[in-house]
């Protein structure tokens, strides 16, 4: 057990225990995470890493998906792409957009929604690159695979092992 002193109004006072020292003398609290677990999370990591440089690098090839955008003061609020798929910045988070429709007609009724709720201007050419917002209409060919099971899976696992860690530690009373 190590004392941490600081100058932060919120430190820690007292005794404190790392998760190495805690996963050591208490493994019905903590455990050391298996290697193989690890090596899956950083699998998963990688590849929806990759699968999300995919979908930005599409979205930026394909801007012709973007149907048009709109901006109040030169600033854009939202975006409106073919599919009728919207993305809003918090700046018009008070539009209620419309739910019935696809394609074109969406996206039509869906500007008319924004404008409503944010005068401002439409813009259907000359679009403004927006970073991390990608259009949801992207093909799955376009994406690279990802093999490593999902986060709740992986989850999942963990915590069993950690169940199965905590019925061991029952058997042995010491522990």
């Amino acid at each position: 057990m190590s004392r941490i002193d600081s100058a932060n109004p919120y430190r820690i006072q007292g005794a404190a225990t790392s998760f190495n020292e805690l996963a050591k003398s208490k493994p019905v609290y903590a455990y050391a995470m298996p290697a193989e677990h690890i090596a899956e999370l950083k699998l998963h990591d990688e590849q929806v890493d990759a699968r999300l440089a995919a979908s930005k690098k599409y979205a930026f090839e394909n801007p012709d998906q973007i149907y048009a955008q709109v901006s109040v003061n030169g600033k854009v609020v939202a975006t409106v792409y073919e599919s009728g798929v919207t993305s809003l910045e918090r700046d018009a988070y008070g539009a209620t957009l419309t739910e019935d429709g696809a394609g074109q007609s969406l996206a039509d009724a869906r500007i008319a929604d924004i404008l409503k709720a944010v005068p401002g201007e439409v813009r259907y050419s000359d679009f403004e690159a927006r970073p991390g917002v990608l259009a949801s209409n992207i093909p799955e060919s376009a994406l690279p695979k990802v093999s490593a099971r999902g986060l709740m899976d992986l989850w999942r696992a963990m915590d069993w092992e950690q169940a199965r860690v905590r019925m061991g530690a029952d058997d042995n009373p010491t522990a």
